[in-house]
């Protein structure tokens, strides 16, 4: 059990690591997120996207490894939405909620976001829609990396 919940913790921690760089990339560019629709092409809002998607993956793929390792059942055609619901779940015996409802609500904007960038045109994208999940972003990993820890600290008492 010891070596799961180290492998867990690892996981998750590298996973930390990679949405702090897009943090920092979407951070260069966060001028962009200040101008009107007619001021940014196509190309830096679809970069800007990007970000935005890989973002939500990485949360997701913490999550999927939490409901992997403690779960383990997901439906398969509603298992993104299922996923972020369960996170804000406390499973009495298992495990406490990973995430809160504030920070549930700002992710299913970025899951939101994630799906429309995955099925559209970079040309199609709401922009004003597109810059409201950029303008989280900063926001956004703060609280999921304090909310996480706390999680990764309620790991220590499964030891």
């Amino acid at each position: 059990m010891k070596h799961n919940i180290e492998l867990l913790r690892a996981d998750i921690l590298n996973e930390l690591d990679k949405l702090e760089l897009i943090r920092k990339e979407l951070q260069l560019v966060a001028e962009k997120f200040e101008l009107n629709s007619e001021q940014v092409p196509t190309y830096d809002r679809a970069a800007i996207g990007y970000f935005l998607h890989n973002f939500y993956n990485g949360c997701e793929n913490i999550f999927h490894s939490i409901a992997k390792f403690f779960e383990n059942d997901l439906a398969p055609d509603t298992w993104h939405a299922d996923l972020l619901k369960r996170m804000r779940l406390s499973i009495p015996g298992f495990r406490p909620a990973v995430i809160n409802e504030n920070l549930y609500v700002i992710l299913n904007d970025f899951r939101g976001f994630r799906h429309i960038y995955r099925h559209s045109y970079a040309f199609e994208l709401n922009w004003e829609r597109e810059r409201a999940v950029a303008r989280q972003l900063e926001k956004t990993t703060k609280m999921l990396t304090q909310q996480i820890h706390a999680f990764l600290a309620h790991l220590n008492h499964l030891l």
